[in-house]
């Protein structure tokens, strides 16, 4: 992925994710999202939940796999997930880096990754030293847009999902 210097000024560092928002709210009319993101092994989201909006997967590159409910799977180059909201979700690269298209219906969620996310002045990897804000901060910014992290061992949280 290498956006257009033009493109650059929808293009974030989010903790170590590369974010090119390619369709913000505004320009949907609320409707969605669209996030092209690249994220490294050992950066992805902890178990979360969306209370607003479904959150859809198309893996571009690497392979990625993801969970929510009782359904698990792997997803590879070519191939779409939809976790719906209210579920208890969250998925892990198998390779490396992993590309993928996020889309977020209805839209607006992308102001909750400008809110802590650093502007990108360079398409090229790897990141900038980016100042990453503590977890607490970004919980409590993803809160406020109705998205809540679940921290309960990986085994105990399908548990807690149900309840």
């Amino acid at each position: 992925m290498s956006p257009t210097v033009q493109d650059l000024e929808r293009c974030y560092w989010c903790a170590g994710l590369f974010l090119q928002f390619v369709a913000e709210t505004r320009d949907t009319g609320g409707s969605y999202t669209l996030i092209d993101s690249v994220i490294l092994r050992g950066t992805e989201p902890p178990p979360h939940v969306h209370t607003y909006e479904d959150e859809e997967l198309f893996l571009l590159e690497g392979q990625l796999q993801y969970r929510f409910r009782d359904t698990e799977g792997v997803l590879n180059p070519g191939e779409f997930v939809l976790l719906p909201r209210g579920q208890i979700h969250y998925f892990e690269c198998l390779t490396r880096q992993v590309r993928l298209m996020v889309r977020f219906s209805p839209g607006g969620l992308e102001q909750a990754f400008k809110d802590f996310g650093v502007a990108a002045t360079d398409s090229l990897l790897p990141p900038p030293r980016e100042s990453v804000p503590g977890f607490e901060v970004i919980s409590r910014i993803f809160a406020e847009r109705g998205v809540h992290f679940v921290l309960p061992s990986v085994e105990g949280w399908m548990s807690n999902a149900e309840s």
